[in-house]
């Protein structure tokens, strides 16, 4: 077989076991297939099924969410908490909950948009202002939640504060910022009123003005009622007056117009208040008739209502007014009235404090006054008497504030008053112009009228009773005046009268200011009394007390000072010496009492015979001295001559006349007072010797 041949078989072989193979393949290959097929239609089946499944999940998954959505929506729309949602890049609300509308005052999240959220003006100022809170924003970007307080003053209504917090949430298959806010206001509010009663209270504790301390009182009813402006004014129960001294938050002109308010019906609010002794509210002072003399006033400082609460006392006394304003009609409700307990409380307990204080202040004041005048009148010598007890008056008047101050005398022996002392303020007349004019008077009958008691009060309303008569024509009391007179002694007997004179709408005499009255009274009595045995004292020192003339020792001093005064000045005096002629036998017949008698007859002729600037003195036994300044001797002589001739003339009580020799010498330059004497007293020997009863002078 050649090649051809096997290769032939070969091929033929081939063919042969390819046919028989494919033949026993082929359904092997179709049952793989088959095989395949089906688990390729299983897994198929499997697999739509799982996708089914998927498409129902991502379905449920979607409605989850937009349940979720609208659930928190809910959630947020139902919450006290105020709630935004805002884009991150624009800032723009996305959604906002009714809660936080009312806190930002708007309606809608596009009001909120455009009228808060970019709008820099409706912000408050720094730090809380749209720049403050966008930094916060880009805090909460980079870092995450962010809390912090906020405030915010909406248009037209109330400020508000929130406890916020800042953070980034998923909403609507993106992201968005989230700010919540609890309403922290009430809380603010009342830590501020706290914040300003510890103030108050300190201010109380460290003894600071009294308008410091109500200051911290009207701010801090302030800060309970938002939008209120708050004034405390204070009784001057003396004037009858309403004093402004708390509150600072309302315009000065406005506080200045007023203050020294009239406590009377119809003085504003605040007047009216304290006059009826209970609460007044004007919810519009335009038609208030009680603002008409204030009503442009507030019209100017923009108030339209004023609630006016009166601060009493813990003895019911009046200590002024808590005065609570708004610029829009208001009627106070409960939560207000609550509101203002607390103030009103701690004012009254500040006004009492300030008022024991002044009245202790006034004690002290009072014992210091009396302790210094005490020590002034009671040293005076008995020419400074008057003038001291002039100033006394005047430091009185100004201690109380009083119109005037008078001291009237008695005057035992004529039965008569007049008004010793006097001090009147700025706009009282004198009292009693003409201070020589005296009334008829029975110091007796006043025990009557004082009954007993050291001092009695007339207001203009009393009738001055028919003893004070000359009181009731010196005095006119008008209106609101009133006069405390307190009896002034000296020793055991009513010896004058101490008025002091105020204008007062209230009785101004409380017992403590009537008793310092009574002391000062009995001071002016001591120094009286004092004065009167000082001048009794040195009147006898000086005088004889025969004939009420200077005695030797006053005349020798009075002879040293002219010879001084004419040794420096170059001028002259002269000098009388004269005694009574063969005065021994009148004694010797009419006895010694009829002698004393003409000596103080003539001692009489003598004070008439010569001026007020020239001198007598008994020089001793029945012998005068007179002085005669800026004399000369030529001048003297007429004058011993006019002296003598009085005398001579005269008529005394014993039978025979009365006669005197009288000697006349003038000053020399060089002289001393003995010198002078020697001559005149040698003229007065060689009168004697010329017969007597005649002049001779001294050459």
């Amino acid at each position: 077989m050649d090649g051809k041949d096997v290769g032939s078989a070969v091929s033929d072989y081939w063919t042969f076991s390819s046919d028989n193979l494919v033949s026993g393949i082929l359904p092997l290959i179709t049952a793989v297939l088959a095989a395949l097929l089906l688990v390729s239609l299983i897994r198929y089946r499997r697999l739509g099924g799982r996708g089914q499944g998927l498409s129902v999940e991502m379905g449920s998954a979607s409605r989850s969410l937009r349940n979720a959505d609208r659930d928190l929506r809910t959630l947020f729309d139902q919450s006290a908490i105020a709630v935004m949602l805002l884009d991150p890049t624009t800032k723009s609300v996305l959604y906002a909950n009714e809660t936080a509308m009312m806190a930002f005052g708007v309606r809608t999240e596009e009001q909120l948009t455009a009228e808060v959220m970019q709008k820099p003006d409706a912000w408050s100022p720094s730090p809380f202002s749209l720049l403050d809170f966008e930094e916060t924003v880009f805090k909460t970007s980079r870092s995450g939640l962010q809390k912090f307080e906020w405030y915010f003053e909406p248009t037209g209504r109330h400020p508000v504060w929130l406890d916020s917090s800042l953070s980034i949430i998923s909403y609507k298959s993106g992201q968005a910022l989230m700010f919540t806010g609890v309403n922290i206001t009430e809380r603010k509010h009342a830590e501020k009123a706290d914040h300003f009663r510890h103030k108050a209270m300190t201010s109380m504790a460290n003894d600071n003005g009294l308008h410091v301390t109500l200051d911290h009182l009207a701010a801090m009813a302030e800060s309970r009622m938002p939008g209120a402006y708050c004034g405390v004014m204070v009784h001057d129960g003396e004037r009858a007056r309403l004093r402004w001294v708390g509150g600072r938050s309302l315009p000065e002109p406005f506080r200045e117009a007023m203050d020294d308010l009239p406590v009377a019906f119809g003085a504003a609010s605040s007047g009216t208040a304290v006059f009826i002794r209970g609460r007044v509210v004007s919810r519009d002072v335009r038609t208030d008739d009680r603002w008409e003399r204030h009503r442009d006033d507030a019209e100017w400082a923009g108030l339209r209502a004023c609630w006016s609460e009166p601060v009493i006392g813990s003895s019911g006394e009046l200590l002024g007014t808590f005065d609570v304003y708004h610029k829009e009609p208001w009627t106070p409700g409960d939560d207000d009235i609550d509101a203002l307990t607390d103030p009103i409380a701690i004012t009254s307990l500040a006004i009492e404090r300030h008022l024991s204080k002044s009245q202790l202040e006034h004690m002290v004041l009072s014992e210091q006054m009396v302790r210094r005048i005490s020590t002034d009148l009671l040293t005076l010598g008995p020419e400074e008497t008057d003038q001291g007890i002039t100033s006394t008056c005047r430091a009185l008047g100004d201690f109380y504030r009083a119109d005037r101050v008078f001291l009237c005398q008695f005057e035992d022996a004529s039965q008569q008053v007049w008004v010793s002392h006097e001090w009147a303020g700025e706009g009282f007349g004198s009292l009693c112009p003409d201070i020589a004019r005296k009334y008829p008077v029975i110091p007796s009958s006043l025990n009557k009228v004082f009954e007993g008691k050291p001092s009695v009060i007339f207001s203009a309303e009393q009738e001055i009773p028919p003893q004070l008569e000359f009181l009731k024509e010196l005095l006119t009391l008008k209106g609101q005046q009133s006069v405390l007179l307190v009896r002034v002694h000296r020793g055991d007997r009513m010896s004058g009268i101490l008025g002091i004179q105020m204008t007062s709408a209230v009785n101004p005499w409380t017992p403590q200011r009537a008793q310092t009255a009574e002391l000062m009274a009995n001071l002016f009595g001591s120094a009286l009394n004092r004065n009167q045995l000082l001048h009794s004292l040195t009147y006898q020192a000086v005088h004889d007390q025969l004939t009420g003339l200077y005695n030797r020792h006053k005349i020798e001093s009075f002879m040293d000072q002219e010879v001084a005064r004419c040794t420096r000045y170059g001028s002259t005096f002269s000098v009388i010496i004269f005694d009574l002629d063969n005065f021994k036998s009148i004694n010797d017949r009419y006895g010694h009492n009829e002698g004393d008698a003409v000596l103080s007859g003539v001692s009489v002729l003598v004070g008439q015979g010569i001026r007020e600037s020239e001198i007598a003195g008994r020089w001793g036994g029945e012998e005068f001295l007179i002085i005669l300044p800026e004399t000369s001797l030529d001048s003297a002589v007429p004058v011993a001559d006019r002296l003598r001739g009085s005398i001579e003339s005269h008529r005394f009580s014993i039978p025979e006349p009365v006669t005197i020799s009288v000697g006349v010498a003038a000053f020399r330059p060089g002289d001393t007072p003995h010198e002078i004497i020697q001559r005149a007293d040698a003229a007065l020997y060689s009168a004697k010797e010329s017969g007597r009863n005649c002049v001779k002078q001294s050459f």
